[in-house]
């Protein structure tokens, strides 16, 4: 009799057991459905521009882009095809394109990907900086990416793996494998 209860309550609490695992499994595939359903656009905009103003009502950086999709259980916006432009206080401006870009953190920062190029003119001489894929913070005017990233200018090319730009002060910090051709200019 002891061996027949036993046998009948290790059945029990294998099947107490297999009930648990099948409700956790059911619970978790509720909850990624849930996540996955909530991050989905809350709207759209198509063919748009914003311009952002600084406080002396002059442009601060001005934004374009086929597409821009926005989050709101994240506050982010993912961009189809989008162009930068940032101001600069004196001087003229940084432009920035890419493929696809995402605005994170309340548009601390934007991730770009997909052909990034950023071209900026300093002193009649305009350099021109591609890489697969940048982090960019507008309002520092900081830029940086540690995907191999190539600079031209009329003068030469450098390429390197890993860049820090300092847009403000013009300051560009290449990190490693750098490496670079110069031809000056004959007149």
């Amino acid at each position: 009799m002891n061996r027949r209860i036993l046998i009948i309550t290790v059945l029990v609490a294998l099947v107490v057991l297999a009930s648990n695992w099948l409700s956790n499994r059911r619970e978790q595939k509720q909850a990624t459905a849930v996540t996955a359903a909530a991050h989905v656009p809350d709207y759209f905009l198509r063919d748009f521009t914003a311009t952002t103003m600084n406080p002396q009502g002059k442009p601060e950086q001005r934004l374009t882009a086929q597409l821009m999709e926005h989050y709101g259980n994240d506050n982010s916006m993912d961009l189809t095809a989008p162009h930068l432009t940032l101001f600069q206080s004196s001087g003229p401006p940084w432009l920035v394109v890419a493929a696809r870009g995402r605005i994170i953190d309340g548009g601390k920062e934007v991730v770009l990907s997909g052909g990034v190029r950023m071209d900026h003119d300093a002193q009649g001489t305009t350099m021109t900086l591609t890489t697969d894929h940048l982090l960019l913070r507008p309002k520092q005017r900081y830029a940086e990416t540690d995907a191999a990233v190539t600079v031209t200018t009329p003068q030469g090319r450098v390429d390197a793996v890993g860049m820090q730009a300092d847009m403000a002060t013009q300051r560009l910090q290449l990190l490693s494998k750098v490496r670079g051709t110069y031809a000056p200019q004959t007149h």
